[in-house]
């Protein structure tokens, strides 16, 4: 997180939401910012002293900027999933600084910063508060870095020693999850100065509540149809991908259509994890199935799902207003336009960051740098980096040779 704050200070905004833009606030050139590097430019000097509010604005950049930079620094952590274990610390806080300062904002530049995929088939995408530009874009980073670093030693010869060893701490994190996800969905909505807005943001917490539990229970009901064991993991992980499933459609749906997400999510979720482990794709923490997998379904879901007339309206945007034509009446006809919309959003996601992670995890494996060696990975990086040593002993006595 701190070293992808600075990323997101250095470069990551100014290529996200830089600008400049035309009279019509779209991005020109449509496909990545270049001001206001290092934050520049956020405080305007006058006469009288100084301003922190743009001509017009209600909203200082500032604080753009902290809300924009709690969504960067989460895509870049999805990834720490993927590459548990096994990657060199130095080298993840590099991938991360990369993240954070190129590849996820130039995907924020052509979505929320109004850049080609804004407008693309003159419906643009939805994606309210990250499925696809947050979710998805972290998911398959991890999955190539995964990938490109290969399991960690013994995960398929010896299945039972890589189990989840600490519940309590898994189920903490959880509800911190989806405490935090009320600041990323409701507060997509970035105010509350009108009824409308306000009961917006109450649908999407409404909606994110209901997608959540549903995935949760969901994944809980098919991990025992499976194994006829209680799996709290598995819960854990069903909530984070009905939250997932729902994050790009929350304000664009009804309440029953965050129920079917949700549950739906659930059964892609595990899909996805069961298919890593048919193709030995050693992920720690599912990552790339949570994020990754329910990422492209809460895309796809956002068009699917959308509260518009059948396929004839399309709400997007718009909230509870249907999509309007210059006269105020409803576009109609363009249901189907927004899902191939959602569909490309998908594709540049998936190509983009997918192919620059894995370009950058495979010269770093390629040059030495990318994973741990052989006695650091048995003993454990807390125990053979990190200081004071008795704080990672986990109770077991230490020999001398496994600090060396």
């Amino acid at each position: 997180v701190s070293v992808g704050t600075l990323g997101w200070w250095a470069s990551g905004w100014a290529f996200a939401y830089g600008g400049p833009y035309d009279a019509d606030g779209m991005l020109i050139g449509g496909f990545i910012g270049n001001g206001a590097f290092f934050g520049q430019g956020m405080l305007e000097h006058g006469p009288t002293g100084i301003s922190a509010l743009p001509e017009g604005a209600t909203t200082a950049t500032a604080l753009s900027w902290f809300f924009q930079w709690a969504f960067c620094t989460a895509g870049a952590t999805i990834v720490s999933g993927g590459v548990a274990e096994r990657v060199k610390s130095p080298t993840y806080a590099f991938y991360a600084f990369l993240m954070s300062s190129f590849i996820y904002p130039v995907i924020v530049a052509w979505t929320w910063g109004y850049g080609w995929l804004a407008s693309v088939l003159g419906v643009g995408t939805m994606d309210f508060a990250g499925s696809g530009i947050v979710h998805l874009a972290g998911g398959v980073s991890a999955l190539t870095g995964t990938v490109v670093l290969g399991p960690r030693k013994g995960r398929w010869e010896h299945p039972e020693d890589f189990e989840a060893h600490n519940l309590p701490l898994i189920v903490f994190g959880t509800f911190a999850l989806w405490f935090g996800w009320y600041g990323f969905n409701p507060g997509s909505t970035l105010g509350m100065s009108s009824k409308e807005t306000g009961a917006l943001a109450a649908q999407v917490a409404m909606n994110t509540t209901i997608s959540a539990a549903t995935g949760g229970i969901a994944v809980f009901v098919i991990r025992y149809a499976i194994i006829r064991k209680y799996d709290v993991g598995g819960l854990c992980n069903g909530i984070l991908a009905g939250l997932v499933s729902i994050t790009a459609g929350c304000g664009n749906v009804e309440v029953g259509s965050a129920f079917a997400i949700g549950l739906i999510g659930a059964f892609v979720y595990q899909g996805a994890s069961m298919l890593l482990q048919v193709l030995k794709i050693d992920d720690p923490v599912d990552a790339s199935p949570v994020h990754g997998a329910c990422g492209i379904w809460g895309v796809l879901a956002a068009g699917f799902f959308d509260w518009g007339q059948g396929v004839d309206h399309f709400h997007g945007w718009s909230g509870f207003s249907c999509m309007a034509n210059e006269d105020g009446s409803c576009q109609t006809g363009i249901g189907g336009t927004a899902i191939g919309a959602q569909l490309i959003l998908i594709i540049a996601v998936i190509l983009w960051a997918g192919t620059l992670s894995a370009m950058a995890f495979a010269v770093l494996k390629v040059n030495g740098l990318a994973r741990i060696d052989d006695s650091t990975e048995q003993h454990g990086m807390d125990h053979k980096q990190h200081t004071p040593t008795k704080a990672y002993s986990m109770g077991v006595a230490s020999s001398p040779e496994a600090g060396k």
